[in-house]
């Protein structure tokens, strides 16, 4: 099981990184590897449809906001593989300090392989990758200069 962990500093408000997290309906306009997400209702327990480009070609999968709690933290889970995620904000001098968390709990024997492979590297890239495109658009989105 991958469990990678990053931390960061982002010079934006909280409600400006929050709305960005918490919008899974916006996910494929800042966060690598989203090409698209399905659904109308997004609110703790909610399932969606997410479209995420994999290794080769795209990957078509469910998820679920397991954890949503305004303003503070978030945790989705996809219910196909295994992927999860988990940001978690903190009011820090003007801007969010942003505890992000990401991995693997894989499901079927195709996904223990990969993540036994891959799953290190591929989820600490993919989650820097993601803590610098969120900051990247909180501050275009009205983040301090």
């Amino acid at each position: 099981m991958t469990d990678v962990r990053q931390e960061a500093f982002i010079d934006a408000p909280v409600p400006v990184v929050w709305e960005l997290v918490s919008d899974v309906g916006r996910h494929p306009e800042w966060w690598p590897r989203v090409v698209e997400v399905g659904g109308d209702i997004f609110e703790q327990g909610s399932r969606y449809r997410q479209v995420t480009k994999a290794m080769v070609g795209q990957e078509h999968t469910t998820l679920e906001i397991d954890e949503l709690e305004e303003l503070d933290h978030l945790a989705i889970r996809c219910l196909d593989t295994g992927t999860y995620v988990r940001f978690v904000l903190t009011e820090a001098q003007g801007g969010t300090f942003v505890d992000t968390q990401m991995g693997m709990d894989p499901t079927g024997l195709r996904n223990r392989i990969f993540d036994t492979i891959m799953g290190q590297r591929y989820f600490s890239s993919w989650l820097a990758d993601t803590v610098a495109s969120l900051s990247e658009a909180a501050k275009r989105r009205g983040g301090a200069s």
